[in-house]
């Protein structure tokens, strides 16, 4: 019965399956690695291995994934397109109502019109009373809904102040499918925090799409394909932990979790020629897509915008370099 027991327990602890396996694997890995077993670092490190294993396992993991819920990003990206398409409701009922005050004043003209052409009527008293009793009428209904359109104005207005604050305060940048500038900033800062706090590696990636094919590119409709297809690509090579931002200007970030200088290289170098390997074609034109790449390693002896200043001279410099990417130096001057 001893015996059996612990066969029993043993079993209960033992691996099942493929998916069980791994994810002991990563957890022995933190432990071993001394990196607390948090739910977001196991979320980094659960994707960080990801990459050692063959694409039939990776692919069994992405689809499980894309199953469960996206998480409170994906529901307030969800939520900012819903408050944006509410606006846009907002905005067309507006239109409505001024088209509807618009056709009164021309009824009212009409009859003001058909008053004058009464006149000449020998027999007119009864219908000149009738017409003035209706434009009485008209008038009566424009002014209730000039008045009703007055402070359907003056609430359009409060709403597009509302909206443009939250526009302020949104996280998702609509234009190019990623997270803004300020959702990248304040997790920068809570990544210096997670550092002091357990010692871990993280690294920040800044990527720009060649200068030289943009110039070439006359069309800002073109420009902005380009740069959205760039942007796609770096969701595409990216990790769930890892955060894709839109910085500035064309300028892409990525907030690389989890990952020491070397393994951000090799990202970059897969990166690199992912974007390669890309090309479409704008008219009779064909456009193979390059970028320039920059790494700096977060580093808690300057600030998160020192860091970011640090990237950014190193995508200058990435320009002139075989290498697939530059990178910041740890003691450079920012």
């Amino acid at each position: 019965m001893e015996q059996g027991g612990r066969f029993r327990a043993k079993n209960l602890e033992e691996p099942s399956n493929e998916i069980e396996e791994y994810a002991k694997e990563v957890l022995d890995a933190m432990i071993r690695e001394g990196v607390p077993p948090t739910p977001s670092n196991f979320d980094a490190y659960f994707d960080k291995r990801l990459d050692r294993k063959p694409p039939a396992f990776r692919k069994q993991i992405l689809k499980l994934l894309e199953i469960e819920e996206g998480g409170d990003d994906e529901h307030q990206i969800a939520l900012e397109s819903a408050i944006k398409e509410a606006f846009g409701n907002v905005k067309k009922f507006l239109q409505h109502i001024g088209l509807v005050y618009k056709n009164l004043r021309h009824f009212e003209n009409v009859i003001e019109k058909r008053r004058y052409e009464a006149k000449a009527v020998a027999d007119k008293s009864a219908l000149l009373s009738l017409l003035e009793a209706t434009q009485r009428d008209i008038r009566t209904m424009t002014k209730i809904v000039s008045k009703e359109s007055g402070a359907l104005k003056e609430m359009y207005n409060d709403t597009g102040v509302l909206v443009a604050e939250v526009r302020e305060r949104a996280i998702y940048d609509e234009k190019f499918g990623i997270f803004k500038k300020n959702y990248l900033l304040n997790k920068i800062r809570k990544e210096e925090a997670l550092i002091k706090e357990f010692g871990h590696e993280s690294t920040l990636m800044m990527v720009r799409t060649n200068t030289n094919i943009l110039a070439d590119v006359k069309s800002p409709k073109a420009q902005h394909l380009i740069l959205r297809t760039v942007a796609r690509l770096l969701m595409k090579t990216s990790r769930r932990s890892d955060v894709v931002a839109h910085y500035d200007n064309g300028i892409f970030a990525i907030l690389m979790r989890h990952t020491s200088l070397q393994s951000a290289v090799r990202a970059a170098e897969r990166l690199k020629e992912l974007v390669g390997n890309t090309n479409f074609f704008i008219g009779d034109e064909e456009i193979v897509l390059d970028v320039d790449i920059s790494i700096a390693q977060i580093d808690l002896n300057r600030s998160s915008e020192q860091t970011i200043v640090c990237a950014l001279e190193a995508l200058e410099d990435a320009k002139n370099t075989d290498d697939p990417c530059a990178i910041c130096s740890q003691d450079q001057e920012v």
